[in-house]
Formats: structure tokens, C-alpha cells, sequence
């Protein structure tokens, strides 16, 4: 049966009215909520996925919402274009009549990048993994390895599982001095796979560099870009018939709640590392769920 867990928090007062008391509501499926949505805006990993495999239920739930006429759009902090989230969804058994499209950080710094080409200039420093090297393919900026003559710093994660932060501490100091911005494509700190097993990523990077000084500007959640070409999409619609459901409080909750609209609290992703201290965790980002489950699951 579900039941209110009242957590005293510092909530935003648009969400709280005078209250200092935020109610988030446990539930384990969501089955009893769902009729009071038309729209999901679903996190990828952590929610969906681990990056190679499905969590259990995930076909289930997803055919069950379509069968309930939901609208679906997957939003991920994803350092890469929509075509390669799609494609790895559909390595891994998700159709594409399960949902009505796909948003990434990625694509959205592209879009930005290719909006806005005179910005910072046309050469960048790339940090990150091969794999995601070809994220600006097709628009007109040249990947430069000399910091020297670079415009700007294009940050989309460590380049091995081996590196750490200290890695890129030196380099940091270095672009620091020319005053060059960075770009980061992924806000997210962390991610965990199924197994428990944990994998920085780009945020870790782009905290470092603001911690000596360095400008950022990231795309993704919490930051509004997406969830407004999210409104794009679902035309018509409005926020409080949409419904945002992901493992990160300080991303997919945060951006929620930034933008006005509910939010359930997957604790079967990336809380399974720290013990679910989920009321520390609400405190510490300033935005807490409307609901909490353990996975996703209908």
C-alpha cells in the first residue's frame, strides 16, 4: 500500500506554498497515478537502462503506457545525437512505436553549436571517450590538439574507465590561463550500472574546472533547453498533466521541479550506491519527488 513520507526540507516556496514540509508519496508501481497524466518525460539510465541492458519490466511498462495513450518522450543527458541513443535502445528490444521520440544533451549542444556559430569560435579541445569523438560531425568546427589553439573545451567525459580527475588537472590550469569556456554535454556526476558498479562522467569534469575558475555551459538536466523542447513536442499539453520519472535528484528531479512539473523518484538507479539517503539529498539540490518507486514498473 502506498504511503506520505513527510521530510522536512528547504523546499522552493513555488512548490511549497508556506509550508516547510514536503509529502512524497511511495508507491510501487505506477499504476495508481498514471490516469492523472498524458505526457512521461522518462530518464534512459538508470530508469531504462544501464547503458547495455534493460531493467526488468521495461518492455512491460512501456507497452502498458502506450496502451493507455501516453505520450513518451525519453530524455537523457546522453553526450551524443539522437540517432545513436536511438539506435541503442533498439539494440536493446525497445520499439520504436513505444514512444513518441527522443531528446539528449548531446543534441541539444549541437543544435546550440550549430545556432550559434560565431559563440566561442570554431576550434575545440575534445575530453572525453572516441566512441562519442564524432558528436560535432557535420557542422563547422575543427577538433584542435593543442590547447594553445583551441577556442574552447568540449567536455563529454573521461576518455578511459582508467582516468581520474587529477588527470586533467594540468590541462585545466592551462585552458584556465587562456580563458577558454567549456562546454560540457553530460551534467551528470555519476552513473551505475545494474551490477552496482560505478562510472564518472562528464560533471565530475566540469565541477573541477569551475572549481579554479573555469566557465561552464552545460546542456541537459536540470537546465531548462530540454524540458522546453520537450513543450515543443507535446503541443498543447499542460505541465501539470506531464510527468517526469528518473534515478537522479539532482538532474531528473531537479530539472522537474525547476520546471513545474510532478516527478516521481526511481531508488532503483543510481540511489542504490549511497543507502537512499533520499532526504539529504532533497535538501542539499533544493527539489524533492512527488512520489518515490522502486523501479520503473506499471
Amino acid at each position: 500500500m502506498p504511503f506520505a513520507l513527510s521530510l522536512l526540507i528547504g523546499m522552493d516556496p513555488r512548490l511549497r506554498g508556506d509550508d516547510k514540509f514536503m509529502t512524497m508519496q511511495s508507491i510501487s508501481d505506477l499504476a495508481p497515478i498514471i490516469s492523472r497524466y498524458d505526457a512521461l518525460l522518462l530518464d534512459l539510465w538508470g530508469v531504462i537502462h544501464d547503458g547495455s541492458h534493460l531493467y526488468p519490466d521495461v518492455k512491460e511498462t512501456l507497452v502498458a503506457l502506450r496502451n493507455a495513450h501516453k505520450k513518451i518522450i525519453f530524455i537523457s543527458n546522453a553526450p551524443r545525437r539522437v540517432a545513436k541513443a536511438a539506435a541503442v535502445l533498439e539494440q536493446l528490444g525497445v520499439r520504436r512505436e513505444w514512444y513518441d521520440d527522443i531528446i539528449t544533451s548531446g543534441e541539444i549542444g549541437y543544435q546550440w553549436l550549430s545556432s550559434n556559430p560565431e559563440k566561442w569560435g570554431k576550434r575545440y579541445y575534445y575530453i572525453g571517450p572516441s566512441k562519442d569523438a564524432d558528436i560535432l560531425d557535420g557542422l563547422d568546427y575543427r577538433r584542435s590538439d593543442d590547447i594553445k589553439n583551441s577556442d574552447f573545451l568540449l567536455n563529454v567525459g573521461f576518455g578511459t574507465e582508467e582516468q581520474c580527475s587529477d588527470d586533467w588537472q594540468m590541462l585545466f590550469r592551462a585552458a584556465h590561463a587562456l580563458n577558454l569556456p567549456m562546454l560540457c554535454l553530460n551534467p551528470d556526476m555519476e552513473v551505475v550500472k545494474i551490477s552496482g558498479e560505478v562510472y564518472p562522467c562528464a560533471g565530475v569534469l566540469a565541477f573541477d574546472y569551475e572549481k579554479i575558475g573555469g566557465k561552464v555551459t552545460y546542456f541537459g538536466k536540470p537546465y531548462p533547453e530540454v524540458y522546453e523542447h520537450c513543450m515543443k513536442i507535446f503541443a498543447g499539453t499542460p505541465k501539470q498533466k506531464i510527468l517526469a520519472i528518473g534515478d537522479g535528484i539532482a538532474t531528473d528531479i531537479a530539472g522537474a521541479t525547476r520546471f513545474g512539473v510532478d516527478s516521481v523518484l526511481v531508488t532503483g538507479g543510481i540511489l542504490k550506491k549511497n543507502g537512499g539517503d533520499i532526504a539529504a539529498l532533497c535538501k542539499k539540490y533544493n527539489a524533492a519527488p512527488n512520489y518515490i518507486i522502486p523501479a520503473f514498473q506499471f
